[in-house]
């Protein structure tokens, strides 16, 4: 129901490995990254909008995890915080050098983080992974993990409300 949702809005999807009890569903116990993996040959770029595809995949794979494509395809941009690696530190001194953010939609994700969601700008905006200690971007190219979605602690992705 979830990535039906996320679908109509006009977010792409895409179905991702889920936590299994014993780490990644994927089976392979050396995963580097456990339950935020896609289950699709080709990933992000699998990740559509059609809603036959959706529930096929969903059919296949009814515990899996969702993952929305981020950039120009959906018009989202996410700043993905992981306080565990300094990000909310790393976000204080980006309010202090450039201001308060915009009020925006925010997700709680399962490992004690959150994710920013913007408004894509249009112009080629990429990943990167530590732009600054514990703050990471996903734009063109990039997905991130959304609600409901589980998380190998145990906990799952929700939005803050």
């Amino acid at each position: 129901e979830a990535a039906l949702y996320y679908a109509r809005r006009g977010w792409p999807v895409l179905p991702i490995y889920e936590p299994d009890g014993r780490g990644c569903s994927c089976g392979n116990p050396q995963c580097s990254s456990p339950a935020k993996h896609p289950r699709t040959r080709h990933g992000v770029q699998d990740a559509t909008t059609n809603e036959a595809r959706i529930l096929s995949w969903w059919t296949q794979w009814p515990e899996a995890n969702i993952g929305l494509a981020t950039g120009k395809a959906s018009g989202l941009l996410v700043l993905d915080i992981d306080p565990a690696r300094g990000g909310d530190k790393s976000l204080e001194e980006l309010k202090a050098k450039y201001g308060q953010l915009i009020e925006t939609l925010q997700c709680f994700t399962g490992g004690g983080g959150r994710h920013l969601y913007f408004l894509h700008p249009q112009v080629r905006i990429g990943n990167k992974v530590d732009f600054l200690p514990g703050l990471d971007v996903r734009g063109d190219g990039g997905y991130v993990v959304a609600p409901p979605s589980g998380h190998i602690s145990g906990k799952i992705y929700i939005w803050k409300k």
